[in-house]
């Protein structure tokens, strides 16, 4: 009679097995963070550059629409009158304004003007509510480079862990393989839902309850000489480019 033997019902995986397979998983897992850390900070400092240059809106006011927009609008605002006759620079340097007043903490925004065509006196180029919602702009950018920073510390010191060890780093042929699938997964919802409601669901979620951030043209000097949302695609597109450059070329490096 052949007895059952007393091991049995214990598990057959030798010893270390999983010990070992958790290793390899973590090692293999430190280069996917390590590519997604440096995609961030890549978008981190594309935005930075595509700041000073006021995000290209000198191009996009000019070839994208953007002053046929004014033109159009401008005339129907029932807040600020006489915006369609200013002249293309006036707008670009407003623009500029913004810019650089949602990157100070919303400082400025009260002093943008513009020249009244006929008589000596300035108007406002924003409302309160857009005064408002732009504050809350700069407070989520102040949040965002705070971010930047905490990921850059990270990133830094899984950076020289890997030096120090000598791990490989990813080349940039599965780098981009890494970011093409998570880019593809990203798109799901987009299909899915369609670019303008993600985009609208996003300012529900990131804003206050109580503050308006949808402005019709007639309504909003701010969402005519931006021409809203078209001008933030075209900003997302240039941010995507430079920061896809900005990566490749750390990839390249490491």
């Amino acid at each position: 009679m052949i007895k059952p033997s007393a091991n049995r019902n214990k598990s057959t995986i030798p010893p270390g097995l999983v010990g070992f397979t958790l290793t390899q998983f973590t090692a293999s897992f430190r280069p996917f963070i390590w590519v997604w850390l440096t995609l961030i900070l890549s978008l981190y400092v594309s935005w930075i550059l595509l700041a000073n240059a006021n995000f290209g809106y000198g191009i996009w006011h000019d070839y994208a629409g953007i002053s046929e927009n004014i033109e159009q609008y401008a005339p129907h605002n029932r807040f600020r009158h006489h915006f369609e006759t200013t002249d293309a620079e006036t707008r670009k340097i407003l623009f500029a304004g913004i810019v650089t007043a949602i990157q100070q903490h919303g400082a400025g925004l009260h002093a943008l003007s513009y020249q009244h065509p006929t008589k000596p006196i300035l108007i406002p180029l924003l409302h309160q509510a857009e005064i408002v919602h732009l504050t809350d702009v700069a407070n989520l950018i102040d949040f965002l480079k705070k971010l930047g920073w905490g990921l850059l510390l990270i990133w830094g010191a899984l950076t020289t862990y890997l030096l120090m060890g000598r791990q490989p780093f990813p080349s940039p042929k599965m780098g981009l393989i890494n970011i093409g699938v998570g880019l593809f997964i990203f798109t799901i919802p987009i299909a899915i839902f369609g670019v303008e409601k993600l985009f609208y669901q996003l300012h529900i979620w990131i804003f206050p309850a109580n503050h308006q951030w949808f402005f019709y043209y007639q309504d909003s000097l701010m969402s005519t000489m931006m021409k809203a949302p078209d001008l933030f695609a075209y900003i997302g597109l240039s941010l995507g480019g430079v920061a896809l450059l900005i990566f490749f070329i750390l990839l390249k490096l490491f």
